[in-house]
């Protein structure tokens, strides 16, 4: 799938911005935090989680058998950049 379409169609979501906002707000946060914070089952949490990765506006990283996701705001592509500062207005 080409890229622009894949970000667009990932931020076409309301909880995949209410998950942009929230790691912008709190940074790097565990798998478990986010979904205690946003109240929704952990399966709900990394089927969205997966599509703005894949999207590459979010980065993922295993540590002590615990995901941890961020915002890729650095070392995106101009347009998820353009995206993400649209969102986070």
């Amino acid at each position: 799938m080409n890229q622009t379409l894949m970000v667009f169609k990932a931020v076409a979501n309301d909880r995949r911005i209410c998950l942009i906002k929230l790691l912008n707000r709190r940074g790097r946060m565990s798998l478990r935090e986010i979904v205690d914070v946003m109240d929704i089952p952990e399966a709900t949490a990394c089927r969205n989680l997966k599509i703005l990765e894949n999207a590459d506006l979010v980065k993922s990283e295993i540590k002590n058998s615990l995901a941890e996701y961020w915002l890729n705001k650095y070392d995106s592509l101009f347009l998820n950049k353009a995206v993400l500062n649209m969102i986070l207005r």
